[in-house]
């Protein structure tokens, strides 16, 4: 048997393996199968990485909607990887974009827009450095308070 520990780190991983692999968000039964584990332990595990906001849990459905740097829904933030891969993901914002590029060591683009202006923006990150260095992130929240409304933020 093992601990509530060890049963969070397959979990984690599994959960990470389907963003950063497969290009897809996780189900719980996918998760189940990864980790060889059964669905009541997926979803205590669920329950404590969520406490622990390394996760975070749709309301409706309970399946994953963020694992930071990646989102299970579309968002303003579209990151693909450059190649003959068709490698796509959803970033849940400009810094999570960036943290996609190193989570899965790959090139890629990241497809967005200005929030203010509303100009599309396009940066690439090779060989983990983004291509255009002028320019700049805004957060409109400060980050003490993201996770008051973590899906707005």
């Amino acid at each position: 048997m093992k601990s509530s520990l060890e049963q969070d780190a397959l979990v984690r991983q599994a959960i990470y393996r389907s963003f950063a692999e497969r290009w897809t968000p996780p189900t719980r039964s996918s998760v189940a199968a990864a980790a060889g584990l059964d669905a009541a332990d997926v979803a205590a595990s669920y329950d404590r990485l969520a406490l622990a906001r390394a996760i975070v849990l749709d309301p409706l459905s309970g399946e994953v909607r963020m694992a930071m740097p990646f989102s299970a829904v579309p968002t303003a933030f579209r990151v693909r990887g450059l190649g003959g891969e068709h490698a796509a993901w959803w970033a849940n914002c400009a810094w999570d974009a960036l943290g996609i590029a190193a989570a899965t060591r790959r090139d890629v683009e990241i497809v967005t827009e200005c929030a203010d202006c509303h100009e599309h923006l396009v940066l690439r990150v090779v060989d983990g450095a983004p291509d255009d260095l002028s320019l700049v992130v805004h957060f409109l929240v400060p980050a003490a308070r993201w996770w008051d409304d973590i899906g707005f933020t």
